[in-house]
Formats: C-alpha cells, sequence, structure tokens
C-alpha cells in the first residue's frame, strides 16, 4: 500500500538535519538555523510546534530522545551541533538545557542512545565518538580515520560507528573489537534492527549487518544516502534523490518523492507512519493509514509541488536522455512506485506510477536535459553559469558566477567572500553550485562532490574510485583540483560586499528622518524631495542622491547615521559615481567615510565601543572595502591607503563584534590585492606586519582564512614579504593548518604554509 501525505510540519528557516520520533504523537528536529523543535500531534494528521529549544550557537546536526525513567517522567532529548555541544533537554521544561557536554573538537554529527536511557553516544568531525554516562565521558573511540557520521547503541551494549573512512567498527568498553567493511564511500547513518543493523551509505546503497559481518544490499537510491531509520518491520532511507525508500525483508517496497532535493533526515513513528526532513526546512509526515492521510487540499498542492518541481537528470539513475520515451508511455500501466523520464519536444519530465489511482503522477521536470551552452557574463568575465542566489525576501539577489571546470568549493568561497558572508555557508554553496551545474560538462570530467563528506557524488554507472580527490582529515576524501605542479596561486578578486536590502534601508533612514523633524534637531532633517533622491538608489546611483547620503551621514547624530553609511556601502560597490562627490569642506570620500563612521575615535577609546560605535564602524569599514569595486575606487583607495592604514592599525583587538571582525579582514585582503597589483615590497610589507598581529589575535575562521590568504597573496608578488612572512607568520600559519577555526581555514594554511617552505 502506498504511503500518502499526512502532515507538514512549517517552523524551521533552514535545512532540517536530524529527526526523532517518539512514540506516535511526537517528532523532534533540528535544523541549521540553531534550533531544535518539539512537534506534538494533535489531530489524525495535525501537529503543532510545542517547544523551540534554543541553546546552540551554531547549527544544529543531530538529536535523539532519551527514554523516561525516575527523574524525568517524559524522557530527555539530547542534541548534537557545530558548537561542538551536546546538549540535553528535559522534554517537559525544554526551556533551557540541563545539562551541556563538552568534549568533542568538531561538529556533532551524530547521537544515538541505549535502550534503558542511561548510555548515550556522540559522533563528531574530530574522527572520534564518545560515550557518555550519567552525563560524564567513560569512553572515547578514536580509531576511525575520518568523521564518525553515524553511532548506535547495541542491546548487547556494545557502541557502533560509522565513518567517512567507509569503515564501520565495533567495540566493547571502550575497545574496538571488530571492524566491518564493504561500503565503498562515506558511511552516513546507522539504525538498529530486529537482526541488527543497517547503515546508509555515500556509494548509494543501504546495508543490513550483524556484528559479525554482512546480511545484505539494498539497492534502489540513484544518489547519496543520508539517513536511515527502522522500527518494528519498517526500515526506511532517505538521500539527495529526493526520495524516502521503504524497505522489507531486503525489498524495496516503497518510494515517496518529496519536492525537496535533499532528504538529510528521517524517522519512524511507533504507529507505522514515516517522516523526513529536508533542505526546505520542512518536516513531511507519510501514512499508509486512511485515518491519517491529509485532506484533499493538501494532497493537490503536494502534487503540485513535485510536479512543478526542477530535477537533474543525473539524480534519476542511470538513463541515456537520448533514448527516452515519449508521452506515449504515459498510457501503459507501470509498476508501484516506479519513476520514469518522458520527453516531449525539448521537455523532459519525471512521472511516478500511482497504483490506487492507476495513473502517472507528473513529480518533476527535468532541468539540464539539454545541458547549457551559451556563456554568461558577470563583472566582464565570461562563466558557464552565474545563478541569481536569494539570501533575503525582498533583497535583490546575489550573482554567484561558476566555471563547469572550477572546483565547486573554490567558487562557492569566492562568492561567500565577495559578499561577506560566513563562510559556515560554504558546504551549502558548493552542493548548490554541484547540483544545478551538472547539466554542463566542459574540458576534463571532474568527480562531484558530497558537499558534507568531500566524498565524491554517486553517479549510477560510474566507478567510485577516487581519482583525483585528496585525504581531508576532517570529512573524508574532498574533491582537489588536479594539480600537476606544487606552484602556490594565490587569490586574485576582490572581496566587495553588495548583499543589502536596499528598500528596508531606504525606509528606516525615512524613519529617522521623520523622527528628526520631530526633534530640536528638527533641522538635520532633509527634504521630501531628497528622500525621494535616496529613493531612487533602489535602481540607479545619482548625484543628488549621493549628496544627501553625504549630508546626512555627516550631520546627523551618531545612532542615526548607520542606514546612511549601508547605502552609501551599497552605492559605493554599485557605481564609481560616489567616489566623485566631495563633502562641502573638500574632504575626499575616504576621509568622509573615515569621520562619519567614527572609525578612527572609536577604535582608539579606552572604554568599550557601543552598539552605535560597533555598527557605525562597519559599515565604513565595508564602504572602504567595497570602493575596490571599481578601477576609480581602487585608485582612490590606494591613494589613501596610509590613512587607511593608520586608522585601522590595532582596530582588531578593540574589535569585538563578529562581523566588523570579518569587514576589517575583508579591507585588509583588498588593500594586500591592490598592493600586488599597484605598490612594491616596502608597501606590501606594511600591510603584511599590521596582518600578522591581526591574525595572532583573531579566532575568527572567516577573518582568519582572510588573513592567510593576504600572506600567501603579498608573499607570492614580493620576494620581501615572503622571507618576512616566515618570521612574522610562519609558526602562527602552521599552527593554522592543525587548528584553524574552519576546513577552509586550515586548506589555505596548508597551501600557504608550504609556499613559504621552498
Amino acid at each position: 500500500m502506498a504511503y500518502k501525505l499526512s502532515a507538514e510540519l512549517e517552523g524551521h528557516t533552514s535545512d532540517v538535519r536530524g529527526l526523532a520520533a517518539f512514540g506516535s504523537d511526537m517528532l523532534v528536529s533540528v535544523s541549521r538555523d540553531n534550533t531544535g523543535r518539539i512537534w506534538k500531534r494533535t489531530g489524525p494528521h495535525t501537529f503543532i510546534e510545542d517547544s523551540v529549544l534554543v541553546g546552540h550557537d551554531k547549527y544544529v546536526s543531530s538529536v535523539v530522545v532519551i527514554p523516561p525513567y525516575d527523574k524525568y517522567p517524559q524522557g530527555l532529548i539530547a542534541t548534537g551541533s557545530m558548537d561542538t555541544t551536546v546538549c540535553v533537554w528535559d522534554a517537559a521544561n525544554p526551556g533551557t538545557p540541563v545539562q551541556r557536554l563538552r568534549g568533542h573538537t568538531g561538529n556533532v554529527c551524530a547521537l544515538a542512545v541505549s535502550r534503558d536511557g542511561r548510555t548515550l553516544v556522540s559522533g563528531s568531525w574530530d574522527k572520534t565518538a564518545k560515550v557518555w554516562v550519567d552525563g560524564e565521558c567513560v569512553h572515547t573511540l578514536r580509531d576511525h580515520e575520518h568523521a564518525v557520521w553515524g553511532v548506535l547503541v547495541l542491546d548487547d551494549g556494545s557502541v557502533v560507528t560509522a565513518s567517512a573512512d567507509k569503515l564501520i567498527r565495533i567495540w566493547r568498553d571502550g575497545r574496538l573489537v571488530h571492524t566491518l567493511t564493504g561500503h565503498t564511500d562515506c558511511v552516513r547513518a546507522l539504525a538498529a534492527t530486529a537482526g541488527g543493523f543497517a547503515s546508509a551509505s555515500n556509494d548509494g546503497s543501504v546495508r543490513e549487518w550483524t556484528v559479525d559481518g554482512p546480511v545484505r544490499e539494498l539497492h534502489g537510491h540513484t544518489s547519496l544516502v543520508y539517513a536511515v531509520a527502522a522500527a518494528d518491520h519498517i526500515l526506511t532511507s532517505g538521500g539527495e534523490d529526493r526520495a524516502m525508500r521503504v524497505w522489507h525483508d531486503g525489498r524495496l517496497q516503497n518510494t515517496v518523492l518529496v519536492p525537496s532535493m535533499s532528504v538529510w533526515a528521517v524517522a519512524v513513528l511507533s504507529n507505522g507512519d514515516i517522516a523526513c526532513g529536508t533542505n526546505d526546512g520542512l518536516i513531511r509526515v507519510f501514512t499508509q493509514d486512511a485515518a491519517r492521510v491529509a485532506d484533499a487540499n493538501a494532497q493537490k498542492q503536494f502534487e503540485e509541488k513535485n510536479a512543478v518541481f526542477a530535477l537533474s537528470a543525473k539524480t534519476m539513475g542511470d538513463v541515456s536522455l537520448g533514448n527516452l520515451p515519449g508521452p506515449e508511455r504515459l498510457k501503459q500501466s507501470g509498476d508501484s512506485d516506479q519513476v520514469i523520464m518522458i520527453k516531449d519536444g525539448s521537455q523532459v519530465t519525471a512521472h511516478q506510477w500511482n497504483v490506487e489511482r492507476k495513473e502517472w503522477i507528473q513529480v518533476g521536470h527535468i532541468v539540464d536535459a539539454a545541458g547549457q551552452t551559451q556563456k554568461q557574463v558577470f563583472d566582464g568575465r565570461e562563466y558557464d553559469y552565474v545563478f541569481d542566489v536569494d539570501i533575503q525576501e525582498g533583497a535583490p539577489a546575489l550573482k554567484l558566477p561558476y566555471n563547469a571546470t572550477e572546483n565547486p568549493y573554490s567558487a562557492a568561497q569566492r562568492f561567500l567572500e565577495r559578499n561577506e558572508l560566513s563562510l559556515e555557508y560554504l558546504d551549502t554553496v558548493a552542493d548548490f553550485i554541484t547540483k544545478n551545474s551538472d547539466g554542463v560538462q566542459l574540458g576534463p570530467q571532474q568527480p562531484h562532490v558530497d558537499p558534507f563528506t568531500g566524498g565524491s557524488r554517486y553517479v549510477p554507472g560510474q566507478s567510485q574510485a577516487g581519482a583525483g580527490v585528496a585525504s581531508d582529515p576532517f570529512t573524508g576524501n574532498r574533491y582537489v583540483p588536479a594539480q600537476t605542479t606544487s606552484v602556490y596561486s594565490p587569490p586574485s578578486e576582490y572581496i566587495i560586499n553588495r548583499a543589502g536590502n536596499c528598500s528596508a534601508i531606504v525606509k528606516k533612514l525615512a524613519e529617522f528622518n521623520a523622527e528628526l523633524a520631530q526633534s530640536s534637531d528638527t533641522h538635520l532633517a532633509v527634504s521630501a524631495q531628497d528622500m525621494q533622491h535616496v529613493g531612487e538608489l533602489e535602481t540607479t546611483v545619482s548625484e543628488p542622491a549621493c549628496s544627501v547620503l553625504l549630508q546626512l551621514v555627516q550631520a546627523w547624530p551618531v545612532d542615526r547615521r548607520f542606514p546612511g553609511l549601508d547605502l552609501l556601502r551599497l552605492a559605493v560597490a554599485a557605481s564609481p559615481l560616489p567616489l566623485t562627490c566631495h563633502a562641502a569642506d573638500g574632504k575626499t570620500l575616504v576621509a568622509l567615510v573615515i569621520e562619519a563612521s567614527n572609525i578612527e575615535s572609536a577604535f582608539v577609546a579606552d572604554s568599550p565601543l557601543s552598539k552605535s560605535d560597533e555598527i557605525n564602524a562597519m559599515m565604513g569599514v565595508r564602504a572602504l572595502a567595497n570602493m575596490f569595486a571599481h578601477p576609480q575606487g581602487i585608485d582612490v583607495a590606494w591613494a589613501a591607503r596610509s590613512r587607511i592604514l593608520s586608522v585601522l592599525d590595532g582596530s582588531w583587538s578593540r574589535a569585538t563584534n563578529k562581523n566588523l571582525v570579518t569587514s576589517l579582514s575583508n579591507l585588509y585582503f583588498n588593500l594586500a590585492i591592490a598592493a600586488a597589483q599597484k605598490g612594491d615590497d616596502d608597501e606590501g610589507l606594511n600591510i603584511l606586519s599590521a596582518c600578522s598581529r591581526f591574525l595572532e589575535h583573531t579566532d575568527n575562521a572567516d577573518a582568519q582564512l582572510r588573513l592567510v590568504n593576504v600572506f600567501g597573496v603579498l608573499a607570492a608578488k614580493f620576494q620581501l614579504c615572503k622571507d618576512s612572512a616566515r618570521v612574522l607568520g610562519d609558526e602562527t600559519i602552521v599552527i593554522l593548518g592543525i587548528m584553524g577555526k574552519s576546513e577552509a581555514v586550515k586548506a589555505a594554511a596548508k597551501a600557504v604554509g608550504a609556499f613559504l617552505s621552498v
């Protein structure tokens, strides 16, 4: 009998990465939005969001429900996070964690609990698993070579771990007793079954095991398999092929397709319903019980979303697009849950057979059937792709350029740095590129990359041998472009922050202007016509608008300047016109920005920075960095380099706001690129000296990456800087190569360190 939609649970604002069921009436989800959420059933096909778990300061990766006992009669919930901790929550009163378990040094991506609830096991990107009893770590399991993605506690107390090193290990009392092999790529998840346990892997398979060895392989997924869950006789899995698949006695029984590319998490409720968490932030529950099926309208909306969902042909299995049947195939019946592709002219669509209705239901359309051949231009350069990326509702889409022959991670990092976004999104952006660019293959065929493990992306019919991959200490086989020489290639593009909701900023500016008009400072308010000029910045940068901005960022009270500075920052990135504007007293734009944002005095004062100081300084620094968006701006900023460096000197020791620290590092990075293009070795050394002190001081991952790259840029250009870098930062670079705050920092530090050593 087919599974049908029972409920959609909406509340998370980012990918749902973990899901756990408790009985038939409660689900707990965790997400990249840094929260967990408890959902409770209110009807046959309705759930409500009962509680939000707020305690982690980075995204939450894993969750498990701990059975009730005397002290906690409704049980506990454990959540693991990128912040390296495990939080334990009282399910009856989840306002704050009752425990926080520390010890891991990487993302806690897997959790499991014993049947009696006393033993908790955690797995981490730090390549270890930890066994916790009553909140104390009693064992650390260390033999895996890469990230531990799956953990499990068996009824006899044995612990099972699964890793990106492709191995499954069995432990008793903290000692390794058995190693199971068979998977050909990263093992992502584990679940207990009646006779042993099951595993899911990037190799596209689900496998069943006993502690002594393999039982059988289950094939049906057409891409990476991220999750597996079991209860009673139900075994379900989910993966990158947008499918939940249900297995019975080793056979594929049901396939449930969802309108979301990545099924990150799955769970089985005690009433036999199944649930999944996906990259669109939703949890969906499916049932075979007619009493719990969603109403007709919800079913129709779900089918409509599936019908228009865009698919890559490479997630649909080993199918030749040139030999697809036409619409006449839809007149023939199919097997239960069978999925086929139909070609009608230039359009290719996917359809699934519905046994009950005895008809084919459209479940998606193929977006890369023909490939893409026309180049697109961005910032004066040609790319195979220029994607539009929406990061904020109402804000203009950001442009993400990508060439099919480059490493998706390189393009993702370039995009994040240009738009001053956190590098925590590196995997997500790289994954977006990989999934949306499969239609074109230019130059040498490069392996696909799984953004969360670095392992080769599964392509049906293709060998999974690791050609072209190199070992990454954190997540497994991360893609590294083939290299024939050890020549270091430093970054060469400026980081420009174009992200911003212009209409919202203009609205805030108008609000402040109205307040000033009604205050004792009414003379500072600008006219309606001037505000109209400012509003035009949403579509074009004009001289009148720039003049108004320069006026108000100088004259308005300090705590009212930030919208004007923010608009000035966007205007500078969009057009060189603001660079030609001068203040009434003849100040250049650089001098005006430094003065209006109060950078100089804020960074030398003895007292802590106020909130207004922080925001204004950040906007000012971003405006200075954005001057490098145009050749005219590069000339203006470089001419004022001594002034900028003087103002910035020591700023990092006063800045505590993460975004301000990142903005400072971006400005130093842009100055380094300009020095390599326009300066000499002495000027490069001045920048290098400041950045070496900044690098020693900061633990901000984004800033570390920029500053490490400053060393690379200047050392690659100037021999004096290379010699000096060995003295100023060699030890710091080596340490960051081992203990950097992110994998990107470690990789950059290793590359720069290797270059400095030759």
